[in-house]
């Protein structure tokens, strides 16, 4: 069963098979959000309360990753969710809702995900998530076309 346990379960085994060397500077909460069509995934860091930016004197709390509640029925390939979760681990590992240094300007420009989990040698997660993806929009599609 997919319950939140399993979903916490499939973080830890993440950030120990593939994002190991990643500095961890706040916590990472993972959680099960609203059932989304379109967004798969988030993350977000939490800040202290009152604070809009985070400076050098104040520590954010920590970082919640979001997964669609989608992702619960056991028929979506549990690749599907795994590249959903490491995908907002590079994010992490970026520096976007992190407190870790920003690497990039823009979060997705040029590919950098699906490149930098090829290079932590998580590629075999990027062509399930295509295959499942395709066919995931080629029902929205169906759905949406009516004669």
């Amino acid at each position: 069963m997919r319950d939140d346990r399993w979903l916490e379960d499939k973080l830890e085994f993440l950030l120990r098979k593939y994002f190991a060397n990643v500095k961890i500077k706040e916590p990472i909460e993972i959680k099960w959000g609203r059932n989304a069509k379109y967004r798969f995934g988030s993350i977000k860091l939490l800040k202290p309360r009152g604070l809009k930016f985070i400076t050098k004197r104040s520590k954010p709390q920590k970082s919640i990753v979001t997964i669609t509640s989608m992702f619960k029925d056991e028929k979506i390939p549990v690749a599907v969710v795994e590249y959903t979760i490491a995908h907002e681990l590079c994010h992490y590992s970026h520096g976007f809702s992190s407190s870790n240094k920003r690497l990039f300007r823009h979060p997705h420009h040029g590919g950098v995900i699906n490149q930098e989990l090829t290079q932590r040698g998580a590629e075999e997660l990027i062509a399930p998530f295509k295959t499942w993806l395709k066919s995931y929009r080629a029902k929205i599609r169906e759905r949406r076309i009516k004669f």
